[in-house]
């Protein structure tokens, strides 16, 4: 129901006051009183009502002044004003709408004209209202960040808002909102809706794809509940792109199931160790026993056991998540044990280099982390190459400076640095994706977890060090980590320390 007009009565003669109160009062209006200018300025700002009936001859602020100031304040500019006045001189009416009255009446006046004159501002005032409220409405629903839609209970678009139409390739709303879903998602969205007996209930939400979406693979989120819009039944249907939220989720499962496995592998890695010991305890054993036998064979036994343990260790470490110990870590030795696991890995369509510098010195690290980085690289720039290409492994020795700190990114500080580089001749990538390569979880590839670019910078930013990275799209991609030199002795496996600085 529509609630009444307010109407300001602003009059210094109290007789002419009460006339107009009571007159107006009988038409239904809600009526507000001023005796002077000021307080009908005063009134006008507390209660904002549909027109003003100013009275143009008071003292101290005549009618005239207080159309000029209300006309001054952007919250009263458009409230209409009728002026009432017993001037009947053309100057005065003028003088009047020059000062922003929007009608003129004269003293004494006809009731049945000032009621028809007020129907007739107060219903255009009304109008204009709306008008401007329906602008902001369709403003904010505009810039909402989920789509939203209002169909006709045929499902005829009869609005929809930008974040709507930019899910689909031809930036356009389809005319029927059931014509970019799917036959089984639109079947259970009209029974349901046609089954909705109250307008505040609502049906969904109703996770469905889309035809001809402007990034393929797009998940929607749909809710809708039926509305009156125009005096009509509609539709209303808010629409979320859930893509990212449903990636992240199968992302997050499958993080899970690799924590299951480092679980599982730790059982597994303590039986297989058990088994081992046996190996070489009986080998050790059968060397006693058998002296004089050749011991080639033996020793190839207790070094594949020794090796098959160390690896073991590892697997354990790694499946626990812990970080290791910091020691002293060859670049050289480090840089072939990667390549000889790649080399595996990458397949014969892929050539693996390596290219190590000179006297290169420790690095205190912790090795098996050091490993984790290494591989992640290679294996992603693997993925790269699926019609084959170049990999090519690096260790250098590089000094920063402090002018050159800017260049390499935030985690860039001046030193000396031990640099593994990973090179490939892969697809390379836009620099969208370079942006964001690095944020837990994110992933373009088909499967995987999205977390091993996060380790690799997690583990480098660890070991005090940075990662750089340049791509170009069809030439490849290398990346590039740099740890800092250890300083002074450095502690070795078993004990003591190893002053060394370089190696010949």
């Amino acid at each position: 129901m529509i609630s009444p007009a307010t109407i300001l009565v602003v009059d210094d003669e109290a007789h002419t006051r009460t006339v107009l109160v009571n007159m107006l009062k009988l038409e239904k209006y809600q009526v507000i009183a001023a005796s002077n200018g000021r307080e009908g300025l005063a009134a006008a700002a507390a209660h904002r009502p549909d027109v003003m009936l100013l009275d143009v001859m008071m003292p101290d602020l005549d009618g005239y002044e207080v159309c000029r100031l209300l006309r001054a304040d952007p919250m009263l500019l458009h409230m209409p004003v009728l002026l009432i006045s017993s001037l009947t001189d053309r100057e005065s009416r003028l003088h009047g709408l020059e000062q922003g009255a929007d009608d003129f009446i004269t003293k004494p006046f006809d009731t049945v004209e000032l009621r028809a004159r007020l129907r007739s501002i107060t219903r255009l005032n009304r109008f204009r209202r709306l008008s401007e409220e329906r602008a902001r409405f369709e403003q904010a629903l505009a810039s909402a960040p989920d789509g939203i839609v209002l169909t006709d209970t045929e499902g005829a678009v009869l609005f929809a808002n930008n974040a709507f139409c930019r899910l689909f390739e031809e930036s356009a709303p389809p005319a029927e909102f059931f014509d970019c879903l799917p036959k089984e998602t639109q079947g259970t969205l009209r029974g349901q809706l046609h089954g909705l007996t109250d307008a505040t209930l609502r049906v969904g939400p109703c996770e469905t794809t889309i035809l001809r979406p402007r990034v393929p693979g797009t998940i929607l989120e749909i809710t809708a509940a039926s509305l009156i819009w125009e005096e009509k039944a509609a539709w209303q249907f808010n629409v979320r792109d859930i893509t990212e939220k449903k990636g992240l989720e199968t992302q997050l499962l499958q993080a899970q199931r690799l924590e299951l496995l480092g679980q599982l592998a730790g059982g597994i890695v303590h039986d297989v160790n058990n088994l081992l010991t046996s190996i070489m305890g009986s080998s050790q054993m059968f060397q006693l026993e058998h002296p004089d036998m050749p011991s080639n064979r033996m020793d190839a036994i207790l070094t594949a056991a020794k090796r098959g343990a160390a690896l073991l260790r590892k697997l354990l470490l790694f499946a626990r998540g812990e970080d290791g110990k910091m020691v002293a870590v060859d670049p050289v030795l480090l840089v072939n044990e990667v390549a000889g696991i790649a080399e595996q890995t990458c397949g014969r369509h892929i050539t693996l280099t390596i290219e190590l510098a000179d006297n290169l010195p420790d690095i205190m690290a912790d090795a098996n982390q050091l490993h984790q980085v290494l591989m992640n690289l290679c294996v992603n720039a693997r993925d790269a190459m699926t019609q084959g290409g170049s990999l090519r492994l690096e260790a250098s020795l590089r000094t920063i400076g402090e002018e050159q700190v800017s260049a390499l990114g935030p985690d860039a500080r001046p030193g000396d640095f031990v640099v593994f580089s990973v090179h490939d001749t892969g697809t390379g990538m836009l620099p969208t994706v370079q942006a964001r390569i690095f944020e837990p979880f994110y992933t373009t590839k088909k499967t995987g977890t999205g977390l091993g670019l996060a380790t690799v910078l997690r583990v480098t930013r660890r070991h005090h060090g940075f990662v750089t990275v340049e791509s170009k799209v069809g030439a490849g991609t290398s990346f590039s980590c740099y740890f800092p030199i250890a300083a002074g002795p450095v502690q070795v496996p078993g004990g003591g320390t190893d002053s060394r600085g370089a190696k010949g």
